[in-house]
């Protein structure tokens, strides 16, 4: 699919909730967060074995899904101003056994899970064999970010930005997933910037991700 330059909407601070806490955290208390989380994806490897889909398009699907539901996840500083971007698409990592190393895609999301399943197998076809980092393009403005350390199960997991002043994009992190008292659970870890979000606004992802993770079909 052809670029389009993206579409965004500035906001209006004068108006805006959180004009305060968004000022205390672009100065003296600039800070990201982090927080980590166990989603329990039993349902949702079943429905994906069912459908015939893969798992790690279809988790980054419903990440898409949530953060384009929410402002909060789509904010960015644009011409030097605090702007909302009307969509945003993943860009994920793809690892290449022979170098160790990995590369960077982002596939277009529309809301539809066919779609992404068929343009996100249609990107690695075609990149997934290039060892650059970014072997599509350069990661496009209008992006969050996912990684995947399938190797290793974890409780917690940390990003160290060195610039994070006006670094807005979600960071998700997933780790190996294993079973527990009879469910399957994913770690999770999420990295936001406090600037635009809060925990309130990671707890909700969290627990919609739960909620259209139980519920895989109906999305």
């Amino acid at each position: 699919m052809t670029p389009t330059t993206p579409k965004y909407t500035p906001v209006d601070l004068s108006r805006w909730a959180r004009k305060e806490h968004f000022e205390v955290f672009q100065s003296f208390a600039q800070c990201t967060f982090n927080q980590t989380v166990h989603i329990d994806i039993t349902a949702l490897l079943k429905n994906i074995k069912e459908a015939g889909w893969k798992f790690y398009p279809t988790i980054i699907f419903l990440l898409s899904k949530i953060v384009n539901k929410h402002t909060e996840f789509r904010m960015a500083i644009k011409n030097e101003e605090l702007i909302i971007w009307d969509e945003i698409h993943p860009s994920y990592t793809i690892f290449h056994n022979e170098t160790e190393t990995f590369s960077s895609l982002w596939s277009h999301y529309d809301g539809n899970i066919h779609h992404f399943q068929n343009v996100y197998s249609e990107d690695v076809a075609r990149y997934g064999n290039n060892l650059a980092y970014w072997p599509k393009e350069e990661s496009r403005d209008n992006v969050f970010f996912v990684s995947g350390i399938p190797w290793v199960t974890f409780t917690s997991f940390n990003m160290n930005i060195a610039n994070m002043q006006n670094f807005f994009s979600p960071m998700f992190t997933l780790g190996k997933y294993f079973e527990q008292d009879g469910k399957v659970l994913l770690p999770l870890a999420i990295q936001v910037h406090h600037s635009v979000c809060d925990g309130f606004h990671v707890a909700r992802l969290f627990n919609e991700l739960q909620e259209i993770c139980d519920d895989l079909l109906n999305q």
